[in-house]
């Protein structure tokens, strides 16, 4: 009765040590912030600087997509920068006003 007890107790063992380090051993690293951003919810950052837009309203050109900017689905809601936040600046709103003002030319 000792040896079943005692194998049982080192086979028990044996599997609660094996499953932590297999899952260690995981390719799989998590979730990326990629994945987290994409996620069901969550408002998009915002690609140019914010602080250049700060004393203009967004809406100026987010409402009906001014300079090829995205219209909103929510032009009802004013302050934007509470639900959307500052991401990789991408756009240079300077260099894309310029472009749209040599178009009209």
């Amino acid at each position: 009765m000792k040896r079943i007890f005692t194998a049982a107790l080192v086979a028990a063992t044996a599997t609660l040590l094996t499953v932590p380090l297999a899952a260690w051993a995981s390719d799989d690293d998590g979730v990326t912030e990629k994945e987290v951003m994409a996620a069901e919810g969550v408002p998009p950052t915002v690609p140019h600087d914010i602080e250049k837009t700060r004393d203009k309203h967004c809406l100026e050109c987010h409402e009906k997509g001014k300079y090829g900017a995205p219209e909103t689905p929510h032009p009802e809601r004013k302050y934007c920068v509470q639900c959307h936040g500052q991401g990789e600046i991408k756009v240079d709103l300077d260099k894309i006003k310029k472009q749209y003002k040599n178009k009209k030319k």
